[in-house]
């Protein structure tokens, strides 16, 4: 046995994001790891990492030993190894430097740095994953899966010949279609070295290709765990939405279809950057058109892409006239806002207090001269505060007293208090409780009923469900279905789509 987790859970504020997870990971295995958005995998992986400390009471062992959870160096002498999804690779560097990264270089008598000894490890360790390549090249300059590759080998740099576990998160996500098999061929050396593996993906059809046991987790439990040749992908998905396929799920109550209108608010063709290729979507007004993906699907590129945080090419036309990328001034002026996703890393401004928090991203309205009337501006955000019920001490309470929930609901109405023809909301429920969930849907219903178009991307199928008029579901950086309220929008059929699409490949 490689690795035993018993009894692994783990809180947030009181909600339970694991609940006694046991989970046996042998040698010479891959082992992998699935789940819906929000299922509990990533906290897993945090857990053993040690970014995350386990509620008492969670027992681990690798070989009867037991190791410290909640602890990167227990992790680290354990002999577990992760290979995250970003990489963490320095594309300016070579690939032998990146070997190096985190580690001492071997020196000569002299004490200069013997680059063939480096040179020579580096071709070795990637050598044992199959890959032949110039150690000296940039990492930039590699195809994705090369790069995934030398991480792979990096991390087993320091293992010094003693077999490991190798934690591979998603792996696969950001790779073309063409560039995966060569990645799974890495990990069936990496099995037949006598390593164990733990991959965490949402593509099944490559899960069904070389797992040896897939562990299934749901609402932050297992589900099941099974050998590879006890389950077929229709049994698979079953398992993960946690009903049948054929189920109708939660069928919840949805907004009525706006009428069709000749213009679309917001026109996409051919948007392409990041992780998308070739994007067309139209939303009209009074549309909520969702956008659904697992993870590396695109979907978290396409705010940044629409706004101009991050520079894309094909078009991108707003109530009919075009938008030049690269500037969400630009955006902003033409009608089109954003709420972005992440609210505590990308939307809200810690050291500021609720008041600028709101207005800061259209100050004019209150500028007398070049001075801000800060008695109208405390009114203006009082009454938002009254109108979407944001719970604080008033406006100058600093953004950070506040609950998740109501720091997005202040997220909402610097968005509303804009007058935007186009809404851009990008996970807008994630990580907040129930009520504030509640009120965030009336406040998008009340939208969509004002006449403003909005494009919802989320990884909650039910608020998708819930809103949607239409639902794009992405894989692998393109648009691979479309899902109609009129045909019978659930939210098993959002589940299921996501999970059937991640076994696609685009045909263009």
């Amino acid at each position: 046995m490689t690795l035993s987790l018993r009894n692994l859970t783990k809180t947030f504020g009181g909600q339970a994001a694991l609940r006694g997870v046991n989970l046996d990971i042998c040698y010479g295995e891959v082992h992998a790891l699935v789940g819906q958005n929000g299922s509990g995998k990533s906290t897993l992986i945090k857990t053993l990492s040690g970014y995350h400390e386990p509620d008492p009471g969670a027992h681990a062992e690798i070989d009867g030993t037991t190791f410290e959870l909640g602890s990167a160096s227990a992790a680290k002498t354990a002999g577990l190894r992760f290979v995250h999804q970003d990489l963490a690779l320095v594309l300016s560097l070579s690939v032998a430097d990146n070997m190096m990264l985190g580690r001492s270089y071997p020196t000569s008598l002299l004490g200069r740095i013997n680059r063939r000894s480096v040179d020579f490890e580096a071709r070795t360790s990637l050598e044992m994953l199959g890959l032949e390549l110039d150690v000296r090249s940039k990492v930039g300059d590699l195809s994705m899966a090369e790069r995934s590759t030398v991480a792979i080998a990096r991390a087993l740099a320091d293992s010094h010949g003693r077999r490991s576990l190798i934690v591979l998160d998603e792996p696969t996500a950001a790779l073309p279609a063409d560039e995966v098999g060569r990645l799974l061929q890495a990990m069936a050396r990496l099995r037949s070295e006598g390593h164990g593996v733990l991959l965490v993906s949402h593509h099944l059809s490559e899960v069904l290709e070389v797992a040896d046991r897939i562990t299934v987790l749901r609402d932050g439990q297992v589900a099941a765990s099974l050998a590879r040749n006890e389950v077929d992908q229709g049994l698979l998905t079953e398992l993960i939405v946690g009903h049948p396929v054929g189920a109708s799920g939660q069928d919840v109550e949805r907004l009525k279809s706006p009428a069709a209108h000749s213009t679309p608010a917001l026109s996409v063709r051919s948007l392409s950057g990041s992780r998308l290729s070739n994007l067309d979507l139209d939303v009209h007004p009074g549309e909520v058109v969702g956008v659904a993906g697992l993870t590396g699907s695109g979907r978290e590129s396409l705010a940044p892409l629409l706004i101009g945080h991050t520079g894309r090419t094909g078009t991108v036309r707003v109530n009919g006239r075009p938008l030049g990328g690269g500037s969400p001034r630009r955006a902003h002026k033409a009608g089109m806002v954003a709420i972005p996703g992440e609210r505590s890393r990308y939307g809200i401004f810690p050291n500021l207090e609720t008041r600028t928090n709101m207005t800061l991203s259209m100050l004019d309205r209150h500028r007398i001269f070049r001075r801000i009337n800060t008695r109208r501006e405390r009114e203006e955000v009082r009454n938002w505060i009254d109108k979407l019920g944001i719970v604080c001490q008033g406006p100058e309470s600093p953004i950070l007293s506040l609950s998740g929930g109501n720091q997005q609901k202040v997220l909402v109405a610097r968005a509303l208090r804009m007058d935007p023809k186009v809404l851009v909301l990008d996970d807008p429920t994630q990580g907040i409780d129930v009520g504030a969930r509640a009120q965030i849907h009336q406040v998008i219903e009340s939208c969509a009923r004002s006449g403003m178009a909005i494009l919802l991307i989320s990884t909650d199928s039910d608020e998708l469900a819930r809103l949607s008029d239409r639902v794009v579901v992405l894989a692998r950086g393109h648009a691979i279905r479309s899902l109609d309220r009129n045909d019978g929008l659930t939210t098993a059929l959002i589940d299921i789509a996501q999970l059937e699409s991640g076994a696609l490949v685009p045909t263009r």
